[in-house]
């Protein structure tokens, strides 16, 4: 069972070959290198002329070295409950198929997460990372959970799943998928934004999950967190922020902009 892409010529474009060439753009033009020491990161997932951008920023940072790719996403149209584990083959995008990995997936079924199928088909939180993981680690692996719910003992319990599954497995990495605030004034998002990057740089699930309750914007909160008491339970204790921007700066128009963030998660480098 492979997934079909479903914002393929909206959210990025058809065309592989312009798909690939725009991704390497945006990450080159980031100026940042690689770092060997993340272990997760922080990325959006709107239409790349919006946050492409920061998005590139994200995996330009991320290691050289990636066997599988960890999508944590939530879900915008479809109701999941807790958190849905695709056990398909791949998920094709313009760049072609990208791989699932099977036994992951199945180890993480075992644990007690589920299969939602109905949450995967239109779902573009998660497709939108794809390329990117295609473009920067051709033959990385894929696993892609779906998260229904923002509550942080859920998440808690995820990350839990996540750290026993994952463990003795060597050059994975965590993508949260995540836009901030939507539909605010420019600069009345970025003050909105800095309490999620704020509290998510602290280190602190306790934190994000304090500014989340409060109605501050994130959504892909729950990944977010998911990505926080994981990185906590395996010993990435740097929290970082990689690049900030909005919609503003592609459309112009700063009355109402969609916020986007890229940030990592690292651990010390054994030698």
């Amino acid at each position: 069972m492979i997934r079909n892409p479903v914002v393929a010529g909206m959210f990025y474009p058809s065309d592989g070959e312009h798909l690939s060439s725009m991704i390497t753009d945006f990450m080159s033009s980031s100026g940042r290198e690689p770092d060997s020491s993340i272990t997760g990161l922080v990325s959006p997932h709107a239409g790349y002329v919006y946050s492409g951008a920061v998005a590139g920023a994200a995996f330009a940072s991320a290691p050289v070295i990636v066997s599988t790719v960890i999508i944590l996403a939530p879900t915008h149209s479809y109701p999941v409950h807790g958190a849905s584990v695709y056990k398909g083959e791949g998920y094709l995008t313009p760049l072609g198929v990208a791989a699932i990995d099977t036994e992951i997936t199945t180890d993480l079924l075992n644990s007690g997460l589920s299969f939602q199928p109905a949450a995967h088909r239109g779902e573009h939180s998660a497709e939108v990372q794809i390329p990117f993981i295609q473009t920067k680690w051709p033959d990385a692996s894929i696993v892609v959970i779906l998260q229904g719910s923002v509550f942080d003992r859920h998440s808690r319990t995820l990350a839990e799943n996540l750290r026993d599954v994952l463990k003795n497995r060597e050059n994975i990495l965590i993508v949260a998928s995540s836009d901030l605030s939507h539909y605010h004034p420019c600069d009345e998002a970025e003050q909105m934004d800095r309490k999620v990057i704020d509290a998510f740089v602290s280190g602190d699930p306790n934190n994000l999950n304090a500014v989340l309750s409060s109605g501050f914007e994130a959504c892909g909160g729950g990944p977010m967190l998911t990505l926080m008491h994981y990185s906590m339970l395996t010993g990435s204790d740097r929290f970082g922020e990689i690049m900030w921007d909005t919609s503003a700066t592609a459309s112009g128009d700063r009355s109402s902009v969609v916020g986007y963030f890229a940030g990592y998660t690292a651990k010390e480098v054994q030698e």
